[in-house]
């Protein structure tokens, strides 16, 4: 749904989007919510709760090519800088199943936030400013 109705990113968060070393930077679409919708399997929702990785506190979420944020946090060149190196991190390990394996793994082994990707995502968006 992501893809199909999101918007194409802005040329400055494109721009920061190759800068991270997004492969496909293109093919992200960016969708403005009013909250963030978790998993509807039940058994991934529960365990994103356990983990961490998903609340009521969540601004934003990425699948893949898909970015979903919420309308109040948007625009934030940072937080879109956040989510795009996750998408880097989906096309670096292979895609969606390979990257929440290793990200859910690390949550619950090691604790969110402070799971290698995660820590690599908060790094590397840390020199994208956030907008007015």
């Amino acid at each position: 749904m992501i893809l199909r109705k999101g918007q194409p990113l802005k040329p400055v968060e494109l721009d920061n989007a190759k800068l991270i070393g997004v492969i496909e930077p293109e093919k992200i679409r960016i969708l403005v919510v009013d909250e963030i919708a978790g998993p509807k399997n039940p058994m991934l929702r529960k365990l994103a709760e356990i983990v961490g990785v998903f609340g009521p506190g969540i601004q934003a979420i990425s699948y893949r090519y898909g970015i979903a944020i919420r309308r109040d946090q948007y625009p934030d060149d940072h937080l879109v800088a956040h989510e795009c190196v996750h998408t880097f991190q989906y096309e670096r390990l292979g895609g969606l199943v390979s990257f929440l394996r290793e990200y859910l793994s690390e949550c619950h082994t090691i604790g969110y936030p402070a799971g290698p990707l995660e820590q690599e995502a908060i790094t590397c968006s840390a020199r994208f400013g956030k907008n007015p």
